[in-house]
C-alpha cells in the first residue's frame, strides 16, 4: 500500500504540521522522510528501563489506516486522527511496560509453562497444530518466535495484573448501589413497556385458510382455558410424551408455537410499546394481566398466513425504573462495577507512572 506524504510522514516518525499537507514537500522534508526510513527502529520512549521502538508502534498502526480514514475526511482531519491514534499506542505501550515492571518487582517472573500453554493453544486453534505455518505467519507480521513469546508473556502479565485490580474494585454493596442510582436517574428511565407471551400458528402446506382459522381459534381457546389443553392436543393429534405436563400457556407454546420463542414458553420478555405492531399493542392493552387475546391474523403477500395468540404478563408506565426490581438492581450494579473498575485501573496506572521511571522521546513530544 502506497501511503500519501501525510501518512508516510507520521508512520515514519517525522513531525509534520497539518498545514503542510496542502503543499508539495520541500527537499528538506523529503530528505527527512528518507532518513527516517533508514532509521526505523529509533527509540521513541522508555518505560522502566525498557525501550519502546518506533517500528513496533508503526506495525500496530498500519492495519488501522483504512479504519481511521473515511471517504469524506480531509487530509488535515486524517492527520489529527492518526496522530491521536499514534499517541494512544505509545502511551499504551508505556503503561504495559510499567505493569510488567510492577509484576516483576512483586513476583520475579512468569512461569514458562504459562507462556508455552498459550502459544500451543494458538498453534492448535489457528494453525491446525502446524508449527511451521505458525512461524511463517509470524514472519509475515515482522515477528520472530522470540519476540512473539515476549509479546505473549507481557499480555498474560498485563491481563493478570489488571484483572487483580478490577476484582478488588468489583465489590458493590447496597449503599453504593443506592447512591449510584440516586445520582444517575437518567440512566434508569424507560419507555412504556409490555411483557407478554405468544403462540404463533402458521398455516400448513396442505391446510386451507378456513381450517387454519379454526385451528388457531382452538389453540386460543385452550390457551385462555387451560382445562381444555389436553383435549385440544388430542383432537389435533399433537403427540406429547407421557408424563409431560402441558397445563398452562407456557407449556402449550412449547408444543404448538412455530416461532423462536417457543422453547422458552413463548416468553417475549419486556419490550418497548413503540417497537411493536399497533394491532398487537391495542390487543394487549385491552387485556388484564394474564388475559389471552383471540387469534390475531396477519396476511403478507408472498408469505404464509400467521396467527398470534398473546398472553399479557405485565405493563409498565414510562418513567423511572424502581431499584426494587431485580433487573434494575442488576443493571445498577453492572454499571457501577464498570465505572468502579475503570476508575480503579486508571488510579493504579497513575500510581505506576509516578513509581517507575518513564520518558517520552523528543520526536514524540514534538508531535
Amino acid at each position: 500500500m502506497k501511503l500519501p506524504l501525510l501518512s508516510a510522514a507520521l508512520l515514519l516518525g517525522v513531525p509534520l504540521a497539518p498545514a503542510q499537507v496542502l503543499r508539495k514537500p520541500t527537499l528538506e522534508e523529503t530528505a527527512a522522510i528518507r532518513w527516517a526510513e533508514t532509521n526505523r527502529d529509533k527509540v521513541i520512549a522508555t518505560a522502566a528501563g525498557t525501550p519502546i521502538i518506533y517500528s513496533d508502534i508503526r506495525r500496530q498502526l498500519e492495519p488501522m489506516l483504512n479504519q481511521l480514514r473515511t471517504p469524506e475526511m480531509s487530509e488535515q482531519d486524517f492527520f489529527l486522527k492518526l496522530q491521536t491514534a499514534h499517541k494512544e499506542m505509545v502511551d499504551g505501550a508505556r503503561d504495559r511496560q510499567l505493569i510488567v515492571a510492577e509484576f516483576k518487582s512483586e513476583r520475579s517472573r512468569l512461569p514458562d509453562s504459562f507462556i508455552d500453554a498459550d502459544i500451543e493453544d494458538t498453534i492448535r486453534r489457528d494453525f491446525a497444530g502446524d508449527r511451521n505455518r505458525f512461524v511463517a505467519s509470524l514472519r509475515t507480521r515482522g515477528l520472530t518466535p522470540l519476540s512473539y513469546r515476549k509479546f505473549i508473556e507481557e499480555r498474560i502479565i498485563v491481563d493478570y495484573m489488571i484483572g487483580q485490580v478490577r476484582r478488588a474494585a468489583a465489590e458493590v454493596g447496597p449503599g453504593r448501589a443506592q447512591e449510584f442510582y440516586a445520582t444517575n436517574p437518567s440512566l434508569f428511565t424507560r419507555a412504556e413497556q409490555v411483557h407478554f407471551r405468544q403462540i404463533t400458528i402458521t398455516q400448513g402446506a396442505a391446510e386451507d385458510a378456513a381450517a387454519a382459522d379454526r385451528r388457531a381459534a382452538d389453540w386460543a381457546a385452550a390457551a385462555a382455558h387451560p382445562e381444555k389443553i389436553a383435549a385440544t392436543l388430542a383432537r389435533h393429534k399433537v403427540a406429547v410424551p407421557a408424563g409431560t405436563p402441558v397445563e398452562a400457556f407456557a407449556d402449550l407454546a412449547k408444543w404448538v408455537s412455530t416461532d423462536d420463542f417457543a422453547a422458552r414458553g413463548g416468553d417475549a420478555g419486556w419490550l418497548n410499546v413503540t417497537s411493536l405492531n399497533e394491532r398487537i399493542v391495542a390487543a394487549i392493552r385491552s387485556l388484564p394481566d394474564q388475559g389471552v387475546t383471540a387469534p390475531l391474523k396477519f396476511e403478507t403477500p408472498g408469505a404464509k398466513t400467521v396467527w398470534f395468540i398473546l398472553r399479557r404478563e405485565g405493563w409498565r408506565a414510562p418513567g423511572a425504573a424502581p431499584l426494587s426490581e431485580p433487573e434494575v438492581l442488576a443493571e445498577v450494579e453492572s454499571r457501577l462495577r464498570a465505572v468502579a473498575t475503570k476508575d480503579a485501573v486508571e488510579v493504579w496506572l497513575k500510581e505506576l507512572r509516578s513509581k517507575h521511571h518513564w520518558e517520552i522521546g523528543e520526536m514524540e513530544r514534538g508531535n
